[in-house]
């Protein structure tokens, strides 16, 4: 089996583009694929997106959404919010969700307790997220004083 190394790879087969470093492809039938173990890069893309220095896309939350099995309503039902309002996230596609900080906080909070039983993580996660909130507000009332 011939294979190669390819330095960057960009995989989109979740929904959005998400970038591989050092990824084997090997040649079938002619043409080459990339070797991937996917539920293994599908958990380490969920625990990235759970601490995300940025909001989270329609794409990431259609993946999220779709990874755990839940409809629009269901998924909506988790957070007290509507289908109809995850339907707006989604629709949102490579952009921001503009999903309330604390829905947010709660949306990665749920990724990271349904990818380990250690309530410790999810409970560093909790304050690693509560001090990025706190970080964001403390950012806003700096520019008010100075300007």
């Amino acid at each position: 089996m011939e294979t190669k190394k390819v330095k960057h790879y960009t995989d989109n087969s979740l929904g959005f583009p998400v970038q591989l470093s050092d990824v084997t492809f090997i040649k079938v039938r002619g043409e080459w694929v990339p070797k991937l173990d996917y539920p293994r890069m599908i958990d380490k893309v969920l625990s990235v997106l759970s601490r995300l220095h940025r909001p989270l896309t329609g794409n990431e939350v259609k993946f999220v959404r779709l990874h755990f099995g839940l409809t629009q309503a269901a998924f909506g039902a988790v957070f007290g919010i509507s289908g109809p309002a995850v339907h707006k996230w989604e629709r949102r596609g490579d952009h921001a969700t503009d999903m309330q900080w604390s829905t947010e906080k709660d949306l990665r909070l749920f990724i990271q307790s349904k990818l380990s039983s250690d309530t410790k993580a999810v409970g560093i996660l909790y304050e690693e997220l509560t001090a990025r909130a706190g970080n964001k507000s403390q950012g806003k009332v700096r520019e008010l004083v100075t300007a």
